[in-house]
């Protein structure tokens, strides 16, 4: 039985092993952003095994673009890994300003205009 219900605590997100479409192990989840006020996920923030160049390793992303696969525990993230490496990184969880409103202005010009996926 997979340990990713249909709903789950942002708690239990944490951790959760993020892979690209291919399989590939990017990194896990570290934390899942709510808006308070609209009550949507925003965006989450995934921890990258490999740091950037400059040793970043965290890196807010579009909560539409990670799909979980039940099957293995797991979210895919379905952007390509150039796309991820050049995205906007963090050296510190702390360091995502989600309280910033430029941020999902910057993850939507950087990834693009993810939609929700259909349920």
């Amino acid at each position: 039985m997979s340990i990713l219900p249909r709903i789950s605590s942002a708690t239990a997100l944490h951790g959760i092993p993020v892979v690209s479409p291919s399989g590939r192990k990017l990194g896990m989840m570290d934390d899942v952003v709510v808006g308070v006020a609209t009550g949507r996920v925003m965006h989450a923030v995934v921890v990258l095994d490999q740091p950037s160049e400059l040793g970043e390793r965290y890196y807010a992303v579009p909560w539409e673009a990670l799909t979980f696969d039940p099957a293995y525990d797991r979210c895919v993230l379905n952007v390509p890994i150039e796309t991820l490496r050049t995205a906007p990184a963090f050296p510190t969880p702390d360091a995502v300003n989600d309280a910033d409103p430029r941020l999902r202005r910057m993850l939507n010009e950087h990834f693009g205009d993810y939609r929700p996926a259909a349920a």
